[in-house]
């Protein structure tokens, strides 16, 4: 009980931490077990990846049309598949580098673009008329060099000009005037910014430390393996094997309890 007291005070911002649940577009990821991380919360705070798991998001769906208000992260494409030469040829970075992609960036009629546009698009679409606070990151873990990040910064700016603009780098320093946006257990991280444990099993980490370390953050993402449907070996996003047990969104639910609303009425 005074560890959770200690940490209760420490947590300047209760409402913004939740699980990264990147992969809930994939069209077998469990609704139901989604629905109940979220139960008895007044705020949702949501995030997901376009396009790579699928397009239709029916989770995401649902979560987006709940009458509570929602803080959401969304990011538009990603761009560890382009590093790893892994890219399926549904994604918008599929057959570059950082430096031809780079430079496809900055040309409107170049594949690259065209494809960021639809689903920049499609994301609009989606979040059109919901309730919500709306970050917005345009490439995951990104590549791309800084012209071509501001770019596309600039282009989600101008068509979802009520949401918060997030840079994202994998190794590079953020854009200014942007949320700065860093993944796994100790990123140097200044305010405003999201930390996100993408990438490090949430399980294997001090998440006391870890939650205090970032409360300057607007959002803290919690992340295992699972919320990106990873069992092992690589498998194209879309065909993972995404059929998780209600067990499992439990078992996190209690995670959440216990690091993030401590002594909250939801648990």
């Amino acid at each position: 009980m005074k560890a959770l007291l200690v940490l209760l005070a420490l947590m300047g911002v209760a409402n913004a931490q939740a699980p990264s649940l990147l992969g809930v577009c994939h069209p077998e990821f469990n609704c139901r077990g989604v629905q109940k991380l979220y139960e008895g919360q007044d705020k949702l705070i949501i995030s997901w990846l376009e396009n790579t798991f699928g397009n239709k998001c029916q989770c995401l769906e649902g979560l987006l049309n709940d009458a509570r208000p929602k803080i959401i992260r969304a990011h538009l494409i990603q761009s560890p598949c382009m590093r790893n030469k892994r890219c399926g040829r549904y994604e918008a970075l599929w057959g570059y580098t950082a430096a031809s992609a780079s430079r496809a960036a900055q040309n409107p009629r170049s594949r690259l673009r065209k494809r960021f546009t639809r689903i920049l698009e499609a994301f609009r679409r989606r979040i059109e008329g919901k309730n919500l606070t709306c970050y917005v990151s345009p490439c995951l873990e990104c590549d791309l060099y800084e012209p071509a990040r501001r770019l596309l910064a600039n282009l989600v700016s101008a068509a979802v000009p009520t949401c918060n603009i997030v840079d994202n780098p994998y190794r590079r320093r953020c854009l200014r005037g942007y949320t700065c946006e860093k993944h796994g257990e100790n990123p140097r991280l200044s305010a405003p910014c999201i930390v996100d444990l993408d990438g490090i099993d949430g399980t294997t980490v001090d998440m006391n430390t870890w939650v205090a370390k970032y409360k300057h953050c607007d959002l803290q993402f919690y992340w295992e393996y699972w919320m990106n449907c990873i069992r092992g070996e690589f498998v194209d996003p879309r065909k993972r094997d995404c059929k998780y047990p209600i067990s499992v969104f439990n078992y996190t639910r209690e995670l959440l309890c216990q690091y993030y609303f401590p002594l909250s009425d939801i648990c």
